[in-house]
């Protein structure tokens, strides 16, 4: 049970030096304690893991910070999910920021995905085949089952095998350093278990794909449209096939088993569209090159469904560059086509904050908020309106709402603790605030957050209510700090 404790210590911390390097210094990766007397983790133990294993990654890692793309995101890979072998599992799809093209599957559900393999991507059908494809790891249990039958293996096989499973290596120097101290007989037997994986991920993942409305045929068509755009350009493949390795019998057993299945063409989602414009204006360094681009494309199409994407991201590169008036005039006329449309709103809404309007702001998120009380940045948006209007009591209703639902997102707990501090009540923001630095990794951040707590409470601000929600809080990040400490 000790060999398996190291192996997972290590594979994070090889994760994590593959996915951000660091100085030894620098690694703060939690130690994993319990008792591993099984020869194969518990769920109890393995969500223990994953839940470690996303609160490092959240200090280690740049997450996209655009909840619209985020809630996009998780709301796709919900929707795959539903249609997988185990629908009842709970699974979380977050977004890195970074350039390259990359996705992987952590434990306990964990899926990441890079804003590059979006914007890669050419339809929803491509991006659904990548969500899919990580899914089946999971509920293949790929990743556990490494780690549970390689007790035995050299820890350099075991950083291959888990660097190959959970395709984390956003830097590809440094997952070429790793790779390099592996014997060439451990990488080879590898690559061999991976492939195996790989194909038993593809074929689950149709499956996903086709129950779910999509072709299955995005998946390989999107593997090997990668693979032969490098191969013209000269380039190395991207991070995600050097990652889920692809061979010629691959492919054509993924081709061979997604013409099995009936042919159906899911049309893009708006949301799709839209995300993909939101990151193509990311991308320009200069909004007003974004601008110019904008405006010769709004010239040169003719498609009434491009015109639209292109207007939209006309106005946000107009709001990106300050020019809010300009901004609404491009976005309202796409909210008449689609009316209530919550990325379309939050976008306008923004514009109207831009401009110093914060009431026709609160006017257009209101409504649309209470029509999707689980779109997440329209919660933020909406919270954040009703604190800058003086409405303190009503975003504390609406984020104490939504946190019921999901409890582990830190945005709430940070919005939560700006709401009662607005409110004038610093022991439940202290409190919330504590929240937000536990769900980010920071232990000793929210530890200290709660000594504030039970000072304010201790001076009058306070009763045995907060008082004992104080202690239970202290208790939990306690057992949780002394269980990632390995304390037996």
């Amino acid at each position: 049970m000790a060999r398996i404790r190291t192996t997972l210590r290590s594979c994070l911390l090889i994760y994590i030096t593959l996915t951000h390097p660091l100085s030894a210094g620098e690694i703060r990766l939690p130690s994993l304690g319990g008792d591993y007397s099984a020869s194969i983790l518990s769920p109890e133990e393995e969500h223990l893991l994953g839940e470690s294993f996303m609160r490092s990654l959240r200090e280690q890692i740049t997450f996209s910070s655009e909840p619209l793309i985020q809630h996009y995101t998780q709301t796709l890979g919900e929707q795959l999910a539903a249609q997988s072998e185990n629908p009842s599992k709970k699974f979380e799809f977050f977004v890195i920021d970074n350039p390259t093209i990359n996705a992987f599957a952590g434990p306990d559900g964990k899926i990441g995905i890079h804003t590059g393999l979006i914007k890669k991507a050419e339809n929803e059908g491509e991006l659904a085949a990548v969500l899919a494809h990580e899914i089946a790891h999971v509920t293949q249990r790929h990743l556990m089952r490494r780690l549970e039958s390689q007790q035995d293996m050299s820890l350099p096989t075991v950083a291959t095998v888990l660097a190959t499973v959970i395709a984390a290596s956003a830097d590809p120097q440094a997952g070429e350093a790793v790779a390099a101290t592996a014997t060439g007989l451990s990488i080879q037997r590898q690559i061999n278990f991976t492939r195996s994986n790989e194909q038993e991920a593809d074929r689950v993942g149709m499956q996903i794909l086709h129950s779910a409305g999509y072709s299955p045929s995005n998946m390989p068509s999107f593997f090997e449209r990668l693979q032969q755009a490098n191969r013209y350009s000269g380039e190395s493949l991207p991070e995600y096939l050097q990652t889920h390795p692809l061979t010629l019998s691959r492919i054509a057993d993924a081709e061979s088993r997604a013409a099995q299945f009936s042919q159906q063409k899911k049309i893009d989602s708006l949301e799709f569209n839209l995300i993909r414009q939101i990151l193509l204006v990311n991308d320009f360094n200069n909004p007003q090159h974004a601008i110019r681009h904008y405006k010769t494309g709004l010239q040169q199409t003719t498609d009434p469904h491009t015109t639209q994407y292109q207007q939209f991201g006309y106005g946000m590169a107009l709001l990106k560059a300050g020019q809010s008036a300009k901004a609404i005039k491009q976005l309202l006329p796409l909210l008449e086509q689609n009316p209530d449309h919550p990325i379309l709103i939050t976008a306008i809404a923004q514009a109207y904050i831009e401009s110093g309007n914060i009431s026709d702001a609160l006017k257009t998120v209101k409504t649309t908020h209470q029509l999707y009380p689980s779109h997440l940045p329209l919660t933020y948006l909406f919270t954040d309106l009703l604190i800058s209007s003086g409405e303190y009591n009503q975003a504390i209703r609406v984020l104490e709402q939504r946190i019921s639902i999901t409890s582990t997102i830190p945005q709430l707990y940070q919005k939560l603790a700006i709401a009662y501090g607005s409110a004038d009540q610093p022991v439940k923001s202290h409190i919330a605030q504590a929240q937000y630095h536990f769900f980010l990794g920071e232990t000793k951040n929210a530890l200290s957050q709660l000594d504030y707590a039970e000072r304010a409470a201790r001076k009058g601000r306070g009763n045995f209510i907060l008082f004992s929600a104080i202690d239970a809080h202290r208790l939990i990040y306690e057992e949780k700090e002394d269980r990632e400490k390995g304390q037996q």
